[in-house]
């Protein structure tokens, strides 16, 4: 029956293909209803939360930066938790009323930020009150090229105007035409963050730190409105004592866009800090750590839902200084003191172009730098929270460049400070001997045929002269002609060689950028700077440390050092140890010698009588800064005349104590008028290392 049923069916032609197609299509239809009855009303709910809840996005989670400390534990920098405000693009901008959107809302943020006196971070180059650009770089043509490539980035005609370029700008971004100027820069200056340098899918992007918890509480209020803003925890940076250190410790800033396209390959966000100065510079490597990862959900709409770690951060390695730390301050305070008492004439004459000065502190036995410090000298937290371009033109444009460390950038006449290189010199080559006595006649006559005839200080400024001195007597009363007369015998080329022994005219490699190399007199040096020949007279004029002579603190404590400790030449150093995030000590510095210097016991004790009676004899040129000192010091001053113009420099370099020389010292005032003035500064820096409580330093003179 069944086969004569269907043999029917089939004679009625039922079971042609679009029987097949129409019977498909029915139960396609079926299962489709199915399958959406039961997704929109079984699962619908949860499909529905799963739709707002949709995008996970990678994001860096920046590690603490390790902390500096100095040499007995003080941390010099440290991380703190501040609220960080951050931007994250979650979706694209497309229609106009999108970004104007975008601007109303980023106005508002700014508004919320002023009221409650929080600062975006602002690397915007127009400043305004006038409209004008503004790099921050003093050189012209430089500022130019920098102008031009800023203007090219955001497709500005380069004949454009700042004004010009500040109009366009406005209109771009969609800012009102009516809005606070100030208020327009801000927002400008977010956007441009945002549009032109970092701004890429779901990266925070930070624009304010150390927000209040006014503002926290005022966004949070309109968190749906600000769905595209993440307040987050970050270690910042927070330096102690920091105006006495920043010379040394440095400073982190925000990536730049040109090093963030150079390091990205090594895990670097848009949005991470960076050394950009000192220590936190050179060893940017060791303090970074390594970056976590942190999820971030969006919804459909670009907000924010959740913001979760998916692999924490490792700290940075901590780095320990050999700088003492109170050494360091009192060193600071010692220069700020005796510069205003020099202005003050209270030490005799009165100097008023005296407003800087620099001073470096040297372990003779090891190199360990224990104090580096330029006056006057800038705080690196106010970098922290940024910058404006006011304060950031205030602090380049301020007379007394507050942000050059002279200790190490700083090239100065060494004046008479030199003698004793050629002391050492004249002695170990046998030109003098130590009891021979040359007679000082006020002006030195070898050359006076051709018309050379320098003087001693004493005959220029109270027409005597110092008689019959040796080299012990030279050194105590600084005598020029006994000096002009061993570098005439020596020559230029032995006066070099001992220079370059004590490594003067050559960079230390102290653990810092910026390191000059200084000058040392020659007739190769004259050439390449002066484009003119060397005569007999230079020579004598080397040996007292004056022609092209020029050293930085740090070379002269360095040649001092080596001095001290009869002729070991130590590597210069900042580092004492690197210990990583689980307490290995990673990196223990050692002493590195770089070369030793002959000095023979018989030149040896005689430099070091005549620097001691500089110091402890009637008529030593530094003897009233040390007097009541417990021990006895051995030094030298200097006064070197640089300009016609300007005041001489003051120099006091030494060690102490003279029986067993432990620390070396330089120390250099600008304009300070003489070099025993100086001495007061090192006499500080003797109290407070030897923890002579009861010392009468600069503040009893």
């Amino acid at each position: 029956m069944k086969i004569l049923f269907i043999e029917k069916l089939r004679e009625k032609k039922v079971f042609n293909r679009w029987t097949f197609l129409y019977i498909l299509f029915i139960c396609m239809t079926t299962i489709l209803i199915v399958r959406l009855g039961y997704l929109q009303i079984i699962k619908g709910d949860y499909y529905y939360e799963v739709s707002e809840r949709r995008i996970m996005q990678k994001a860096n989670l920046e590690a603490p930066r390790g902390i500096i400390f100095d040499r007995n534990g003080r941390p010099l920098a440290d991380n703190r938790p501040a609220y960080v405000l951050q931007i994250l693009k979650t979706q694209q901008l497309r229609t106009e009323e999108e970004k104007k959107e975008f601007t109303r809302k980023i106005i508002e943020i700014v508004k919320i930020l002023n009221k409650n006196n929080d600062k975006i971070l602002n690397q915007f180059k127009i400043a305004i009150n006038p409209i004008r650009f503004d790099f921050g770089i003093n050189d012209k043509k430089l500022a130019k090229k920098v102008e031009h490539q800023w203007k090219k980035d955001r497709n500005i005609p380069l004949n454009y105007t700042a004004e010009q370029a500040f109009n366009l700008l406005r209109k771009r971004f969609y800012i009102p035409d009516n809005l606070d100027l100030n208020l327009t820069l801000q927002v400008m200056a977010i956007e441009d963050m945002l549009f032109y340098n970092y701004y890429q899918m779901y990266q925070p992007i930070t624009i304010a730190i150390d927000i209040s918890m006014k503002t926290i509480a005022q966004i949070e209020e309109r968190r749906k409105e600000f769905s595209f803003v993440n307040i987050d925890v970050k270690a910042v940076r927070v330096y102690k004592d920091a105006i006495y250190n920043a010379f040394v410790v440095g400073r982190v800033g925000k990536i730049t866009q040109q090093q963030y396209e150079e390091l990205k390959d090594k895990g670097y966000s848009v949005d991470s800090l960076i050394g950009v100065e000192g220590i936190e510079k050179k060893y940017e490597d060791y303090l970074r750590g390594k970056d976590g990862i942190q999820l971030i959900e969006v919804d459909k709409f670009g907000r924010i839902n959740n913001v979760k770690v998916e692999k924490e951060p490792i700290k940075g390695a901590n780095i320990y200084l050999t700088i003492d730390n109170k050494l360091q301050k009192v060193t600071y305070n010692s220069l700020k003191k005796v510069l205003e008492k020099i202005r003050n004439g209270e030490f005799g004459e009165r100097f008023p172009k005296a407003t800087a000065g620099a001073a470096v502190v040297i372990d003779v036995k090891t190199g360990n730098v224990l104090a580096l410090t330029s006056y006057p000298s800038y705080d690196p937290n106010i970098f922290i929270k940024g910058i404006t371009i006011n304060e950031w033109n205030k602090l380049i444009n301020d007379p007394n460049r507050p942000m050059f460390n002279r200790a190490i950038a700083g090239v100065y006449p060494p004046g008479s400070t030199f003698k004793i290189l050629t002391a050492i010199a004249g002695l170990q080559e046998g030109v003098i001997k130590p009891n021979e006595k040359i007679l000082d006649t006020g002006r030195y006559m070898y050359y006076a045929k051709s018309g050379f005839m320098p003087a001693c200080w004493l005959w220029n400024r109270y027409r005597r002269t110092h008689g019959w001195v040796d080299v012990v007597d030279a050194l105590k009363v600084s005598c020029n002609v006994f000096f002009y007369e061993t570098g005439r015998r020596l020559g230029i080329d032995r006066i070099d060689k001992y220079a370059n022994l004590f490594g003067l005219g050559g960079k230390t490699n102290i653990q810092l950028d910026g390191e000059s190399n200084g000058i040392l007199a020659n007739e190769e040096n004259k050439k390449k700077i002066f484009n003119q020949p060397w005569y007999p007279g230079d020579t004598v004029l080397a040996a007292i440390g004056q022609s092209i002579n020029a050293f930085t603190p740090v070379q002269m404590a360095s040649f001092i050092a080596t001095v001290a400790n009869g002729g070991t030449r130590y590597q210069v150093n900042l580092i004492d140890k690197i210990v990583d995030a689980n307490g290995k000590v990673i990196y223990n510095s050692k002493p590195k010698v770089l070369s030793r210097v002959n000095m023979s016991l018989a030149a040896k004790q005689a430099v070091f009588e005549g620097m001691k009676s500089v110091t402890s004899e009637e008529g030593g040129t530094a003897r009233q800064a040390f007097k009541d000192l417990p021990f006895t010091v051995a030094g030298k001053t200097g006064t070197s005349q640089y300009s016609t113009s300007s005041d001489a420099h003051g120099w006091f370099v030494g060690f102490a104590p003279y029986d067993d020389p432990q620390i070396a010292f330089a120390v250099v005032l600008e304009n300070g008028g003489h070099g025993s003035y100086a001495a007061y500064v090192a006499r500080d820096i003797i109290d407070s290392y030897f923890d002579l409580q009861n010392g009468q330093g600069a503040t009893s003179h």
